[in-house]
């Protein structure tokens, strides 16, 4: 398969070079422009290589949580920065950087409103922005896709999908909120966006169904959560890699060659897929 497919909400990679994984920058500046570093380098090496963000790129921590422990939150919060950076790039590079929806990002088009840090965390950040800045905002979050699928078995996300996605032209007949009545809209997104994981069995049915007609998908790398060693896996079928919540050290992204396939996420290792985001941790 050398040529992408896509839906609204969805594409496929194409057979080509590689792609760059990472999840939740939660308003981390210095992270953002250093996997941005790392995806211009690449690119430069390879053209055919693609860079997908697994959402959540706004809410820095609070005052508290950052003095609480510097070691994980301690960083201001350049969430407007990141958007508008991953707009750039998106106008630099067309075609190959690809950003997929989170919960908290959701929460500034329509949906629930996250409270990790604050009472009501989208109205916290639209206040200190200029119109123009939420607009802007709110435009890469409208666009967003859903899900990323690739030819080496790897089906990306921002959280774990339930039993409700059962095929991807659901995807692109969801609204973003979804209309008044629109249960199994509701529970797909629940799911996309909101669920840490499934177990093994549910997230394979879930898999199959949406593989149909395009490239097997083999497991779930997922976001949503967090982990201070940097990555976990809790069965062959899923792998969530950690930027947010992890100390600078361990925080890692994963390498995935598209031209390769991986029979599960058993199959990644350490330091050859699964890598750190700082050469110096």
């Amino acid at each position: 398969m050398n040529a992408s497919y896509r839906g609204r909400r969805w594409i496929c990679l194409p057979a080509r070079g590689a792609v760059l994984v990472n999840t939740d920058l939660h308003g981390n500046g210095e992270d953002f422009r250093q996997m941005r570093a790392r995806f211009e380098a690449a690119r430069a090496r390879d053209p055919e290589t693609h860079w997908v963000i697994l959402g959540d790129i706004v809410h820095a921590p609070s005052d508290s949580a950052r003095l609480r422990k510097p070691e994980l939150y301690g960083y201001p919060d350049e969430s407007y920065a990141i958007a508008a950076g991953i707009r750039a790039l998106q106008r630099d590079h067309p075609g190959r950087v690809h950003f997929v929806l989170g919960n908290h990002d959701y929460a500034h088009i329509g949906g629930p409103r996250t409270r990790k840090f604050y009472s009501d965390e989208a109205a916290a950040l639209e206040i200190c922005l200029a119109p123009e800045q939420v607009e802007e905002l709110r435009a890469l979050f409208r666009d967003a896709l859903l899900a990323v699928l690739t030819p080496c078995g790897a089906f990306m996300s921002h959280g774990s999908p339930n039993e409700s996605l059962d095929e991807l032209a659901a995807l692109d007949e969801l609204s973003l909120p979804p209309v008044e009545g629109d249960a199994r809209g509701r529970a797909i997104l629940e799911g996309l966006l909101t669920a840490y994981g499934q177990r093994a069995e549910v997230t394979a049915r879930v898999l199959e169904r949406i593989s149909r007609g395009l490239p097997r998908q083999r497991f779930l790398v997922h976001g949503h959560d967090r982990d201070e060693d940097g990555w976990f896996s809790y069965h062959p079928g899923q792998i969530c890699v950690v930027c947010f919540g992890a100390p600078r050290r361990a925080r890692r992204y994963l390498r995935l060659d598209l031209e390769t396939t991986y029979e599960s996420s058993a199959a990644l290792r350490e330091d050859v897929e699964i890598l750190r985001v700082y050469d110096d941790a």
